[in-house]
């Protein structure tokens, strides 16, 4: 009970504290212990608020690097219809061989790592063809392929951010649960000062309070049946 799991989600956590923090301020002996608990509500508000734009900064991103590579898919693939019209339709013929023998079929399919190499490759060939209506690709691949890597570039780098934010999320939920632990001490010793047992001190933490639930949705027998197995829960999650 004490010790959230941390697969759990950003905003599960700032509840959890928002929780806490309200109970705590409800009572003159405990108001003092609030401050940690809003402190840290609202570093959870402003991480999931993060986490969203994160979000959609990623979709974004996904977006921009799939559109460069279609450009770049259909400026190879144009490359490839003008060749063939140059090679008469033949996928023999010397011209078209002399391109696409390590190019393969389903090169606009490959791994955007695998379409820059090629692209490059490809790219430094065409410098080198007589031919205007072939030669002008190598122009026209190079400025398709430099935008793909530009986007995948700046995916990457947000791909750092990422790390980086989930990092700073794992502290945070560490921190959260270390405030947990710290705080059923200091409520034993309120519990004691008021008379009261350890399960006073339960009342505190939002997860505990899902008992409540029981009573609420399903009545009192359903609240009943399901006291052994919630006490129990609770009982082990105190001695964690």
């Amino acid at each position: 009970m004490l010790e959230l799991s941390e697969a759990q989600t950003i905003r599960t956590f700032r509840l959890e504290a928002n929780y806490s923090a309200s109970r705590l301020r409800s009572l003159d002996e405990t108001t003092h212990l609030a401050e940690d608990f809003a402190e840290a509500a609202d570093k959870f508000a402003l991480l999931e608020e993060e986490e969203a734009q994160l979000e959609v900064r990623r979709v974004q991103s996904q977006a921009s690097v799939e559109t460069a590579d279609d450009a770049w898919d259909d400026t190879m693939m144009a490359f490839q219809r003008r060749l063939l019209e140059l090679a008469d339709n033949s996928v023999d013929a010397e011209l078209y061989r002399r391109y696409f023998t390590e190019i393969p079929s389903n090169v606009t399919s490959l791994s955007y790592a695998a379409e820059v190499m090629i692209s490059k490759e490809l790219e430094a060939k065409l410098e080198a063809e007589e031919r205007p209506e072939l030669s002008k690709f190598a122009e026209r691949l190079a400025e398709k392929r430099k935008d793909l890597e530009t986007q995948m570039s700046q995916r990457t780098y947000l791909e750092v951010e990422e790390a980086r934010f989930q990092n700073r999320v794992a502290l945070a939920k560490q921190i959260l649960n270390k405030l947990r632990r710290i705080l059923f001490a200091s409520l034993e010793e309120v519990a004691l000062a008021k008379g009261q047992n350890r399960d006073w001190c339960t009342r505190f933490y939002f997860s505990h309070n899902e008992i409540l639930a029981y009573s609420d949705s399903d009545g009192v027998e359903e609240l009943e049946a399901s006291a052994e197995p919630v006490s129990k829960a609770l009982a082990d999650g105190m001695d964690s």
